[in-house]
């Protein structure tokens, strides 16, 4: 009786002890452990999105009842895992997705990878992963460049991945200091990163810094070998350097182990420009071997053979060119001097036509229709193309110069006058005078020869026409027998005749050794100004009223 009295003060202490240790906080805050039990078998055996979706499912509801710190951090943990797996899992589907199911399918990833980053932020595929599907099209470009900062951070030492997280906050940063920064610690976490080199000589090669852009370029090269793409690059960026037998010289190696069209059609680039044009069409030929759709090399030895006089082989590739691309701005534009050169004068306006139309504000396209307008003897409708682009252009010299000649062939000398002048006035405005010598002097030269030559007396001044010519001889260093010419018709001019008879049978010579096709002219001058005559032209050219037949209607020839 002693002992059970004894006993049963304990027995109630213990079971008090129970009561209260339930319901304490620690144990209240594992209520939620039965679901975390649950989640970790349903972990092992998930195969499905519905599977990952149930563990998930459990998990949150383990965190929102409760757990204890450790079972809350392993739940965290756990949850983190799952939803980087499920992010995963969604992402590798939207390639097979198509345009309708990829904003879903990206939004869908995002999710889940974003909660993966909630419950642990240490997991760096997560946060690549989101910077990646948010630089995709309609994502957040902000929350991209977060992503791939944290990424960063969580990689520690894991070379490799860093190097791709730098790549891709490069790619996302505005600052062009900011972008080059990224590259260079790419190239130092990992300097086998094809990505980092590459976006480091393309920002490099954007920037100016062509020398630098090389050394990644040649790296590059070294890492992938068989990328011509890269080759084509190194290439370029030799020759805007200059170092044209460096570029030869890497093309002919990468030639000799990867025969690719692009690089024969590249190197043909460099022969032409060294005037070795059998050397261009072989590489062309080449390149139409291996693939004879090739468009641009098609193109490109249609306008070698067209100046070599071989109309028919230029015909040939042309025609082979728009079958590829019909409506090839470079095709139609080959075709059109095709037609010139074999005198079909309506096929090559119908072309530049057709150009125009189809790009009304291009001047170049509306300036060559009104050179064609000319070739053709119809000056006035070649007026009325270069009033467009001059009312949209009014200080365009070249469009103006262009106006001025047309208006010598309808005896407009007055306009043209003015307009050689403005179209000078403005030619010398120009701030790059450099590759400017030969357009200076046609206009300086056909300004002198109107002052010097004009049947209308009130625009005639020789002494301006002198200055102008003298000027035009010194740009072409006094060789030019058409310039020599106009200097000679404006000494005459100022009634210095012996000075006009020396210029003149100077034009001569240089015309008769350069079988100048205006060589009978030049010699009519020279004996008017024997005469002491000066010269007088008034061009008056009949306009052709030959209707321009479409093109459904010309013969194809």
């Amino acid at each position: 009786m002693t002992l059970l009295l004894s006993y049963r003060p304990l027995l109630f202490a213990s079971l008090a002890w129970i009561a209260l240790a339930f319901a304490s906080p620690a144990f209240a805050q594992n209520e939620g452990r039965s679901d975390l039990d649950e989640a970790m078998v349903k972990r092992i055996d998930a195969q499905t999105a519905q599977d990952l979706q149930e563990v998930t499912a459990l998990l949150e509801s383990a965190i929102a009842k409760g757990l204890d710190e450790e079972n809350q951090a392993f739940a965290n943990k756990m949850l983190g895992a799952v939803s980087l797996q499920k992010g995963k899992a969604i992402a590798e589907q939207i390639q097979q997705a198509g345009a309708r199911g990829f904003r879903t399918l990206r939004n869908e990833a995002i999710d889940a990878l974003e909660t993966a980053v909630k419950h642990d932020p240490t997991l760096a595929d997560a946060h690549l992963l989101i910077a990646r599907l948010n630089i995709l099209p309609g994502g957040n470009k902000t929350r991209a460049r977060q992503a791939a900062t944290a990424a960063i951070q969580q990689l520690g030492d894991n070379d490799r991945q860093r190097a791709e997280a730098l790549v891709l906050r490069a790619l996302l940063q505005d600052d062009d200091a900011a972008r080059l920064e990224d590259f260079d610690r790419a190239i130092k976490a990992d300097p086998q990163s094809v990505p980092a080199h590459q976006g480091r000589a393309m920002l490099r090669m954007q920037n100016g810094d062509t020398e630098a852009a090389l050394e990644d370029m040649q790296k590059l090269l070294e890492l992938t070998p068989e990328n011509s793409a890269v080759v084509t690059e190194a290439v370029r960026a030799l020759l805007r350097l200059e170092r044209i037998d460096e570029a030869e010289k890497m093309l002919s190696d990468a030639l000799s182990d990867q025969p690719r069209g692009e690089l024969y059609r590249l190197r043909a680039v460099i022969y032409q420009s060294q005037g070795k044009t059998d050397d261009a069409l072989e590489d062309l030929t080449k390149a139409l071997t291996l693939d004879k759709r090739d468009f641009a090399a098609l193109l490109m030895r249609a306008e070698i053979l067209l100046g070599q006089d071989d109309a028919k082989g230029a015909r040939r590739d042309v025609v082979e060119a728009l079958k590829i691309q019909p409506n090839s701005v470079q095709g139609i534009m080959m075709r059109s001097m095709l037609a010139v050169e074999e005198g079909r004068m309506a096929d090559a306006i119908n072309d530049m036509q057709l150009l125009v139309a189809s790009v009304p504000d291009n001047t170049a396209f509306a300036l060559q229709l009104a050179n064609y307008f000319q070739l053709d003897n119809r000056p006035r409708r070649a007026i009325d193309v270069i009033d467009t682009v001059l009312k949209r252009e009014p200080d365009n010299w070249r469009a103006l110069r262009m106006r001025a000649d047309a208006q010598l062939s309808t005896s407009e000398h007055d306009k043209a006058v003015a307009d050689y002048s403005k179209a000078l006035e403005t030619i010398n405005k120009e701030e790059n005078q450099e590759g400017l010598e030969a357009s200076k002097s046609g206009i300086l030269n056909n300004l002198a020869w109107v002052l010097a030559t004009s049947p209308d007396e009130s625009l005639r001044n020789g002494e301006r026409a002198v200055e102008l010519a003298n000027e035009a001889c010194e740009l072409t260093e006094f060789k030019e027998a058409h310039i020599l010419s106009t200097l000679a018709a404006a000494y005459a001019e100022t009634g210095d005749f012996e000075k006009a008879r020396e210029w003149s049978e100077k034009a001569v010579a240089a015309g008769t050794k350069d079988e100048n096709e205006q060589l009978d002219q030049l010699k009519l001058e020279l004996e008017s100004y024997k005469k002491d005559t000066p010269w007088r032209e008034k061009q008056d050219v009949q306009e052709n009223a030959v209707p321009i037949l479409s093109p459904e209607d010309i013969i194809d020839t």
